[in-house]
Formats: structure tokens, sequence, C-alpha cells
């Protein structure tokens, strides 16, 4: 019999139903929570229980197949002449009548297929490579799945922190509008500050009115990634804390090449593809079976009995090139699966490169955009100061301000751009998302924390 093949034990989801999301939502609680409720996962390990069965199916052509059987029947016991009866028995032979008999009848059988040439084995190593095969893509769906909600749950923080950010910067105007007014009343400022300084609040609560927004697509972004319909009020928790990885991009590919779960699937498939193409060329080959009976007939209690026992040999001679055609189809299905396999690693390698450039440049845009709020921090405190003494203007100060909105904004995207790179990274080298989450640890990383004003 062969030898079993084991795929990694692979996290059980639950049967759905309603789901309590905690009012405080962690990233691991969404993700504990996308295990145990999205039906994409609970799909993808049905797929892979209903392939294991058939592991099941394959292995019992190794064990005799049993039948049995009884009967009853009433019936005449009329004498039917045959062709070639001598016709000088006819005279002894007894008209028909309805005269009725009972006739009783049991039966066991017993069959066992002895050897087949390798159709059996093949037939049982092409069910657990599809096995495993589906198991790694059950893995797979399950990395996506807890990834899409980490850029969820990340793209929510980001945008509950925009809305911070938005509401600074309206209170920002609204203070600078009655700065305006106030000295529009004592002379010192034009009717123009005061029309420009609520233009800039106005177009600071469009902002706000869009971010927050943006924060109510994003709740229902992560209810969907999560697996949930409704989950009640519940709230993110914000942070620009991050870590950086620090692996150089040669490593990064060789992880995603071992440790990718559709990569690993994708190579099961080969194989089982190349044992499809060997069970079909087998099939050329005799098959070698036994075969044994106990019977009981009578027409009285109690019955007779009879017993047999026998070896039969199937030998294929000629089926219309039925297997020439099997085989040739299975060598064709052999290659496109390794073209897949191919196709798959160069997209892996453009994947992980990729995200590995992402994640550079992200790097390089926060240390960027730190130096930009502080700038844009001291152009506004320059600039007010300016204004407050008369040399210089209300444009200027608006000028500063709004930089110094945009450059809060594009502080809070360029650590959670970070962030999300990261999370499509972790998932494109094969890493389990929700396992480095509980662990509190990437591939090789370093703390950053990053303050926000």
């Amino acid at each position: 019999m062969p030898k079993e093949l084991h795929a990694a034990e692979l996290p059980s989801p639950g049967e759905g139903g309603a789901v309590t999301i905690p009012s405080q939502l962690t990233l691991q609680d969404a993700m504990e929570i996308t295990l145990r409720s999205h039906p994409q996962y609970r799909q993808a390990i049905h797929t892979y229980q209903a392939n294991k069965e058939i592991i099941g199916q394959a292995l019992s052509n190794y064990l005799p197949h049993v039948s049995a059987g009884a009967g009853y029947t009433y019936e005449t016991g009329n004498f039917v002449i045959s062709p070639g009866f001598p016709p000088s028995l006819y005279s002894i032979i007894q008209p028909p009548n309805n005269t009725g008999y009972n006739y009783y009848q049991a039966q066991i059988n017993v069959s066992e297929t002895l050897f087949t040439f390798g159709q059996r084995v093949t037939q049982v190593r092409q069910a657990r490579f599809n096995a495993k095969s589906s198991a790694d893509q059950a893995r797979w769906t399950l990395y996506t799945l807890l990834s899409n909600v980490e850029i969820a749950y990340d793209t929510l923080a980001e945008d509950v922190l925009l809305v911070d950010a938005a509401q600074k910067t309206l209170k920002d105007y609204e203070e600078q509008e009655q700065v305006a007014e106030g000295e529009n009343q004592v002379g010192t400022a034009s009717k123009f500050d005061v029309l420009n300084a609520q233009v800039n609040r106005s177009n600071a609560q469009l902002n706000l009115i869009t971010a927050k927004n943006n924060v109510k697509i994003a709740r229902v972004g992560l209810l969907n990634a999560m697996g949930v319909s409704y989950g009640g009020e519940f709230h993110v928790i914000p942070s620009l804390e991050f870590d950086l990885m620090n692996d150089d991009l040669d490593k990064l590919l060789m992880k995603a090449i071992k440790h990718r779960p559709d990569f690993i699937s994708a190579k099961d498939s080969v194989n089982a593809s190349w044992q499809n193409e060997l069970y079909y060329k087998s099939t050329y080959l005799p098959s070698i079976g036994a075969t044994g009976g106990y019977s009981y007939a009578s027409m009285f209690l109690p019955m007779t009995y009879n017993w047999f026992m026998g070896a039969t040999i199937s030998v294929p001679i000629f089926s219309g090139f039925l297997t020439v055609h099997q085989v040739a189809q299975a060598q064709k299905t052999m290659a496109a699966s390794q073209d897949a396999l191919e196709s798959l690693r160069q997209n892996v390698i453009m994947q992980v490169k990729q995200d590995f450039f992402n994640l550079k440049t992200s790097v390089e845009r926060i240390d960027t955009v730190k130096t930009l709020l502080e700038q844009a921090k001291e152009s506004l405190r320059l600039a007010e100061g300016q204004y407050r003494v008369g040399v210089g203007s209300a444009v200027a100060v608006t000028q500063a301000e709004a930089d110094l909105a945009s450059a809060r904004a594009q502080f809070v995207q360029s650590v959670y751009g970070y962030k999300i790179a990261r999370a499509n990274l972790i998932r494109d080298i094969g890493m389990d998302p929700l396992a480095r989450v509980e662990n509190g640890k990437h591939v090789n990383t370093k703390k950053e924390v990053v303050l926000h004003e």
C-alpha cells in the first residue's frame, strides 16, 4: 500500500452564524473572526475534505469486495424443450400445468484484486497529491483572507486618523476665522481676510465630511473582509507604531518559493498529473484477481449448499485506441500543469519584488514626510507670527495651514501605506499573518515608533 502524504494541519473554521465583535477591535480579533466566520475559508476546507475522501475510495481497491443476497420465489416447474433435445424423449415430458413450487436461495460472494501492475497504487498517489494540493490551496485562501483583513483594518484605522487630522485642520481654520473677524472689527484686517478664512473653514468642513464617509465605507469593507454582514458598533485601534523588515530581496524570494502555499499546491498538482499519466500507462497491462462464493438453494428446507473459488486474469487487447488517447491526454495535462507551475513561479517572483520595492519606497516616504511635517509646522508658526505683527499676509497663513493639513494627511498615509505594503509582502512570501500578529514579530524587524501630532 502506498506511503501516505501529510499536509500541515489546517485551523478549523467555525460553523458560521451570528458573530459578536468586541467594541475595541484589535487586528488579532479581526483575524480570528475571519478564521471562524468567513464562508470562503469554509468552502476551501470542505473542498479539501471532499478530496480527502477520494483517497479512501482509491484505497478500497486494496480490500476484498463482499456481496450477499437471498431470495424466495414461487414458480412453476414446466420443462422447456431446448434446441437439440432428442425427439424420442418427447413422450416422457409432462404437459405444462399451473402447479407451483417454493424455491429458496441465498449466497455470499467475495472478490479480490490481487495485482494490477500499478493501477491501484497510482490512483492512491494521485488522490493523495490532489488532497494535499487542496489543503495547501485552503491554507493560501486563509492567508489571503487574513491579509485582506489586515489591509482593511489598516485602511479603517488610517481613515480614523485622517478624520482626526481633518478635525484639527477645521479647528485651525475656525480659529483663523475668529481672529480675522476680530481684527476686521478693529480695522487691522480686511473683509477679504475674513472671506478667505470663511472659505478655508468651509473647505475644511467638506474635507471632514469626506473623511467621515471614508470611515463608514472602510468599516463596511472590514466587515466584508471578516466575512460578517453586520457587526454592530466597534472601534479599531489606530497606531503609528510599525516594525521595519530588514530581510534582503534574495532571502524573501527564497522564502516565497519554499513556503507559498499556492506554489506548493501547484507542485502537488504536477505530481498528481504525473501519477495520472502512470495510471493510464498501467492500463496496458493485465490485472489478476480471485473470486469465491458460498450458496444455498432448494425447494425444501434445509437447503442444499454449494461453494466455488477461482482466479481471474483480465488482459486488455484492443479498445479502439482508447488507452492511447487517454495516455496522450494525461501527458498533455501533465505538461499544462508544469506550465502553470512555471507561470506561478514567475508571478510569485514579480509579486515579491513589487512588494519589496513598495516597502522600501514607503520607508523613504515616511522619512521624507516626517521632515515635511516639521517644516510645515515651522512655516505656519512663522506665517502666523508675521501676520500678527503686520508684515505678513492672510494668503501666506492660509497656504501654510493648507500645507500643514496636507502634511498631516500624508504623514498618516505614509505610515499606513507602509503597513499595507508590509501586509502584502507577508502574504506573498507565504507567512501566516495571524501567527505573525500573535507572536508579535515579522521576518527580521526593528521597532519604529512614530508620534503623530
